[in-house]
């Protein structure tokens, strides 16, 4: 038996005998659809409701998740018409990336991968890599992604669009991401009893696998704890095609631990500890035969990790000069993401290979809040430092030896940043709200130029020693927001925001190195050369929006635009060649790019029409964005089409049942860049529908059940095909293994006391 098993049995234990020993039953929420009160605090770093929050975003809360029949990162903004979150399959094009990449990241109206700041408890999360692919950029399909979650753990998560380097710094160019875990207090009431939980289990038959989350949470004293799981065991998600998926087998584990102390109503100091960890096997059948001497098997093994470590303190002041509250967070992080391959031909040619990433970050924030006449003051620093380093290793009874395939130098990275926003009003009564905000970053790489990566690069070279290596670079950089709220009326809010991005190059980009042979997509092989000239991508962005919220409707709209500058391009095609022919690449800041669009959203309860739709809402949401290459004159590719859903619920009067009809139509892709790995294939549209519901049996036992893809309609998304073309061109690539899933449904249970 497994040891989660062991503890998650424990933690069952424990609470069937408080609940069968509670003197008092506890009454709590369904865990729904209702829709409650929504609170902020990423786009500004302070609590405000959705109508006062200036600038475009969602907050998707736990339950909201588990109602949807949310299963994995891209469930988190399935219905979210500029959201997407990219998926690269395993080896379902007919070649192999060296390991299943999965989800690797949020695309966020047309801004993707390391451009998108990714946010845990507010701590950075690492940047993907991709020097391991031979397409090598962010759409690619090697390299190693960003999702080391179990998205069960998240109590919320909030997403805001557009550029936020003004409060996050650098990475935050197109929008941030932040995922925030439960505390003791999500489960505990106010009064007695003391103690609370969860336990859920869930079964998705999109890739037959089961799920299981337990959480408690007591309180004794001054003192509160919390002690979670979210585990998964499942195969390979299914498709909708005659070709089925390469079969796959996971499991992973996600741990949480919380210690609370707070002594009194103006200090507080929580502990943390996370632990994640996931393994997966694919045999890549599909890939079997590609490269002609592995015509037997071809199997990948992947494991990735992330633990951190937390403290933070909160202390309040009634007298002190400088600051009313202070929130002091320090950390510690690891992360990792190793792959094993073993190809093997019919007649004896094994090939193996070792592949890994690894980050460790650790820092310290201190965020100070004060209110000075009618300012209200956010200021404080953000120091971190981070090391990043790539293995890989081959061993091929056909060729010899190669212990030393890494892709670009360990190096440390230093933030330090400074910021201060002031959102001010002249008056109780005045309509204007003012928020501004700087911050200034001081960001530092230092590659380890040692012998192995100086010997990588004279091997990949031919033993030319006239490339210049990486070098450490140091940038300071400001950047500043600037957002007018109007309160037309109680309801009515509009808004204009300003704000500039930038984002920093990564240690990869900086150092990276690669070699390839011949293939179809390049008949005399390419090597991957660093450049130490690289500068920061800059973004300005500008936000025009206006909200209603009533007590029985919302609706928001928005226009935005996005002038990108030197941004930073992986793969690049230099014009120069080897001394063996091959085509040299590197990474380059290849010049200036636009993004513009706009979306709406509206609700309406119906009961505000007649009493007999009682308990009826009806939604809908839609945003379509355009993206430009300036300097080439091309489209994007990174743009998602456009997309439209809407929805129609009810919920009982006592709140016992609920369901919830949802229908998404995407638009055909158009507007396609075939220069850079073409000629793409272009998904057409596509129409899907959804239907949820839940059944709340007691007080504290609820069932959820729903059917996705209704309609059993077969299609292509853009973010996942796109992927999809590794070592020949991606038109040649996508079959009906890369289609979306067909029909498929979820189960669930929730007890919760």
């Amino acid at each position: 038996m497994r040891l989660s098993h062991g503890i998650l049995s424990f933690m069952i234990t424990v609470m069937i005998f408080l609940v069968e020993n509670s003197p008092a039953k506890i009454k709590v929420e369904a865990d729904v659809f209702k829709e409650l009160d929504e609170t902020y605090i990423t786009a500004t770093a302070s609590l405000s409701t959705w109508l006062e929050t200036p600038g475009s975003g969602i907050l998707l809360k736990r339950s909201d998740f588990f109602a949807r029949g949310g299963n994995d990162l891209g469930d988190l903004v399935r219905y979210d018409p500029t959201i997407s979150a990219p998926f690269s399959y395993a080896s379902g094009d007919g070649t192999f990336g060296y390991a299943q990449t999965g989800y690797s990241g949020f695309n966020i109206r047309g801004s993707e991968g390391n451009r998108i700041l990714m946010l845990v408890d507010g701590i950075r999360q690492p940047e993907a890599f991709v020097s391991t692919s031979f397409a090598q950029d962010e759409g690619s399909q090697g390299g190693a992604g960003r999702d080391y979650y179990d998205p069960a753990m998240f109590e919320a998560t909030e997403i805001l669009k557009g550029s936020a380097s003004a409060l996050y710094g650098s990475d935050a160019l197109g929008g941030v991401v932040a995922f925030r875990t439960p505390n003791p207090d999500d489960f505990l009431k106010k009064n007695y009893p003391n103690y609370g939980g969860l336990l859920r289990e869930q079964y998705f038959g999109v890739n037959e696998s089961f799920a299981t989350q337990g959480f408690l949470a007591l309180r004794q004293n001054d003192w509160s704890f919390l002690l979670g799981y979210a585990g998964r065991d499942g195969v390979e998600t299914t498709n909708n095609g005659k070709l089925k998926p390469n079969p796959q087998e996971f499991h992973s584990d996600n741990y949480l631990l919380k210690i609370n102390w707070q002594p009194s109503n103006i200090d507080k100091l929580a502990f943390t500890v996370e632990n994640f960890y996931r393994n997966r096997f694919v045999n890549a059948i599909s890939a079997n035969g590609f490269v002609t001497p592995f015509n037997k098997e071809i199997l990948n093994w992947e494991e990735q990790h992330r633990n951190r470590y937390s403290l933070r303190w909160i202390h309040k002041s009634a007298n002190n000069a400088w600051f009313d509250e202070i929130n002091t967070h320090a950390y510690y992080q690891n992360t990792s993401n190793k792959s094993r391959n073993h190809s093997e031909s019919v007649f004896g040619r094994i090939r193996d290979q070792s592949i890994s990433f690894n980050t460790s970050i650790y820092g310290i924030q201190n965020q100070f809040k004060k209110r000075v006449g009618r300012h209200d003051l956010t200021y404080g620093s953000d120091f971190s430092e981070s090391q990043s380093e790539n293995h890989f290793q081959r061993t091929d009874n056909g060729l010899p030896f190669d212990r030393n395939r890494t892709t670009f130098a360990p190096t440390r990275n230093t933030r330090l940043g400074l910021f201060l926003q002031s959102q001010y009003q002249s008056s109780d009564t005045s309509a204007w709200t003012w928020t501004m905000g700087l911050r200034a970053d001081y960001f530092a790489l230092q590659p380890d130029v040692s012998g192995d990566y100086l010997a990588r690069i004279n091997t990949i070279n031919a033993g030319r020693n006239n490339i210049m290596p990486a070098e450490d670079i140091a940038n300071l950089t400001f950047s500043p927001r600037l957002a007018a709220s109007y309160k037309i009326s109680d309801t009515n809010t509009a808004y204009l925001e300003y704000s500039y991005g930038v984002r920093n190059p990564t240690a990869e980009e900086i150092s990276m190195v690669f070699d390839h042979p011949p293939s179809a997509t390049s008949p005399v092989g390419t090597i991957t050369l660093p450049n130490p000239d690289l500068k920061e991508e800059r973004n300005h962005n500008i936000e025009l929006g206006y909200k209603n919220q009533s007590a029985h409707n919302r609706f928001s709209c928005a226009v935005y635009y996005n002038r990108y500058s030197n941004l930073i391009e992986n793969g690049v095609i230099t014009g120069n060649t080897a001394p063996d022919g091959r085509d040299i690449l590197t990474t380059l800041n290849s010049g200036t790019a636009e993004i513009y669009g706009y979306e709406l959203t509206a609700s309406w309860q119906l009961e505000k029409l007649t009493s007999r739709m009682k308990g009826l809402e009806f939604g809908v949401t839609t945003g379509r964005s355009w993206g430009v290459n300036r300097e080439k004159n091309t489209w994007l590719n990174s743009i998602d089409p456009w997309k439209s859903s809407a929805w129609i619920g009810y919920t009982s009067t006592d709140d016992s049942f609920g369901t919830r009809l949802t229908a998404i139509y995407v638009d055909a892709v158009k507007h396609v860049d075939d220069s850079s790995g073409g000629p793409f294939f272009r998904p057409p549209s596509y129409f899907t529908l959804d239907l949820s519901a839940y059944w709340k049996i007691t007080e504290n036992l609820t069932l959820q059940a729903g059917v996705i893809n209704l309609l059993d309609e077969q299609y292509w998304t853009w973010g996942s095909s796109r992927r999809g073309g590794g070592h020949i061109t991606n038109s040649a690539a996508i079959t009906d293994r890369t289609t979306a899933p067909g029909i498929h449904g979820f189960i669930s249970a929730s007890y919760q006391f």
